[in-house]
């Protein structure tokens, strides 16, 4: 099977593409690809995520024979590729798999479209070539795996429900929930008037191995966890709400099963915990316990969060940004308005956090035991019955564990908080 890969110096498309490599007797890949900021070239930054994957040597050899790099550029018609290689692309190309986003909630609406929305239409117009050019030769349709987001819902005061063919947002929480949503309306409208055979993925917080606890960013609740163990954010709210984390290794072995197993060509697939996420308040007291028997940082105080009401929490928020502007105006110190970008990155967070965030997921999960050999997603928290036995082990212990390094560095340097 020939794949069209976007994403692959993200956080879940490599660990699906390893899942690939050996579910699939003989894939081969196009790897759309750029430069980055810092100058890399698009061989570097290959060769960084090859050497970072978990393969031995003999797969990873394997998966660079098996691949071509296609330099990409989404300002430009046909995202920038070489003409004869987008031919190529059109004439060979089986699959595509769309897992290139850009994820910050910061970032203003204008700048953030081109990544989120203009890179899948351009993604699509590729797919539509591909799917032609197919019905001319006769051969099988072409499938294209778009990676969207649960939170393309944006805000729901009840549990956000699983409505294919039909999506129905909320208002947007920041402009990335915005973006995803808009692209995948685009994506779904291809489904329901043209029978384009497109599977839609929607993954809530992706977080830490299941088996190892590793991730390759830490950002979200890994964030809030480092603010915590700082003792900068002393006060948070919602210590009933429910975090919907799933284990980046599950959703990839899911993704990977689908593409792999070529049986389901249409559809929403629903990634998240549903009714088995994790209480705010679990995730802080098992911590702090953890790491308060586990110190990163031997002699290192970990302050406790104390949890207020909403309505407490987010004047502390506002009135303490107000503050750093207050002093930036007056000084121009430029750390005062580091302070202020800070708490907005924040400020970003806290509807994945604070707000009421619950994902219908039994349809989805129905499809999941059909099409693959995956369950329910593994529990960040141990689950007990109702006599207080342990039914079903969490692995978040290993998730504080992979996380002492980080917050070691950052105990040891926190400029990026400060």
């Amino acid at each position: 099977m020939k794949y069209f890969v976007t994403g692959i110096t993200g956080t879940v498309v490599p660990i699906i593409v390893e899942n690939l490599i050996k579910k699939d007797p003989d894939p081969h890949f196009y790897f759309a690809i750029r430069g980055d900021a810092k100058g890399n070239g698009i061989q570097k930054r290959f060769e960084s995520v090859v050497k970072a994957m978990d393969l031995d040597q003999i797969a990873k050899e394997n998966l660079v024979r098996r691949s071509r790099l296609v330099e990409i550029d989404v300002d430009e018609d046909n995202l920038g590729i070489n003409p004869e290689v987008y031919s190529e692309l059109i004439e060979n190309t089986d699959k595509i798999l769309h897992g290139a986003a850009d994820v910050r909630f910061d970032q203003p609406y204008d700048k953030i479209r081109m990544p989120n929305v203009v890179f899948t239409l351009k993604i699509y117009d590729l797919f539509n070539a591909i799917t032609q050019r197919r019905r001319q030769k006769g051969l099988r349709k072409a499938t294209l795996y778009y990676i969207s987001t649960g939170y393309a819902y944006g805000q729901y005061k009840k549990p956000i429900p699983e409505d294919f063919p039909e999506f129905h947002p909320g208002t947007p929480d920041n402009t990335y929930a915005r973006t995803k949503a808009e692209a995948k309306a685009f994506v779904l409208d291809k489904i329901n008037r043209l029978n384009d055979q497109i599977v839609i993925f929607e993954p809530s917080i992706i977080g830490g191995s299941a088996k190892t606890g590793k991730t390759r960013t830490y950002n979200l609740h890994y964030v809030v966890m480092m603010l915590g163990y700082l003792g900068k954010l002393p006060f948070l709210t919602s210590a009933d709400n429910r975090l919907d984390i799933v284990p980046v290794d599950w959703v990839a072995a899911v993704i990977s099963d689908i593409m792999a197993g070529d049986a389901l060509h249409q559809g929403v697939l629903r990634l998240a915990a549903g009714p088995n996420g994790i209480p705010i308040n679990y995730l802080h007291d098992e911590g702090f316990e953890f790491y308060t028997k586990n110190n990163p940082v031997p002699g290192h105080v970990i302050p406790k969060i104390r949890f207020v009401p909403r309505y407490v929490f987010n004047f502390m928020v506002q009135a303490q940004k107000n503050f750093y502007r207050a002093m930036y105006f007056c000084t121009r110190n430029p750390r005062f308005r580091k302070l202020v970008k800070g708490i907005s990155l924040l400020e970003g967070y806290f509807p994945y956090i604070t707000g009421y965030k619950v994902f219908e997921n039994s349809k989805s999960q129905k499809l999941i035991e059909k099409y693959t050999s995956c369950g329910e997603a593994p529990t960040l928290q141990d689950v007990f019955d109702e006599s207080g036995k342990r039914v079903k082990r969490g692995y978040y212990k290993k998730i504080w564990l992979s996380s002492s390094v980080k917050l070691n560095i950052f105990t040891q340097n926190p400029r990026p908080f400060t």
